[in-house]
């Protein structure tokens, strides 16, 4: 569990940059990034602690930023950001879910998003006779 001082950090951090989420990990464990993509089993993690370079961290916020601004959030930010996010590809990492105590901020799932498409495809088809007398 958390410290009040750690919480209170976090939340300062995510009012200033809302689109990043934390992984509470074993023995105050904590990861920093971008949820990728969150299975039953598995999170896929932009790590931010992973990216050494001063210019790459400012990149890769502006470039989250731009994805959590100026999207619908329902796309990965690596899609909506395209080719110029490749840079940060090693930082992409999978974390089992049972490892995981606590996500704070946001996440996304493909998944729930291919099954609320289908859900909004289904059509029903009623077949109407016409009797005339």
């Amino acid at each position: 569990m958390l410290d009040t001082d750690t919480l209170s950090r976090i939340e300062e951090t995510r009012a200033k940059y809302a689109f990043l989420t934390f992984l509470v990990m074993g023995e105050g464990n904590l990861r920093v990034g971008i949820v990728q993509n969150e299975t039953p089993k598995l999170v896929m993690f932009y790590d931010f602690d992973k990216i050494r370079e001063v210019r790459a961290k400012e990149r890769f916020l502006n470039f989250a930023d731009e994805w959590w601004w100026h999207s619908n959030q329902k796309i990965p930010v690596d899609s909506f950001i395209g080719y110029e996010f490749e840079e940060f590809r090693h930082v992409l990492t999978g974390y089992p879910k049972k490892a995981i105590d606590d996500l704070i901020g946001p996440t996304f799932s493909l998944q729930e998003l291919y099954l609320k498409r289908v859900k909004k495809k289904k059509i029903e088809i009623v077949n109407t006779v016409a009797i005339t007398a």
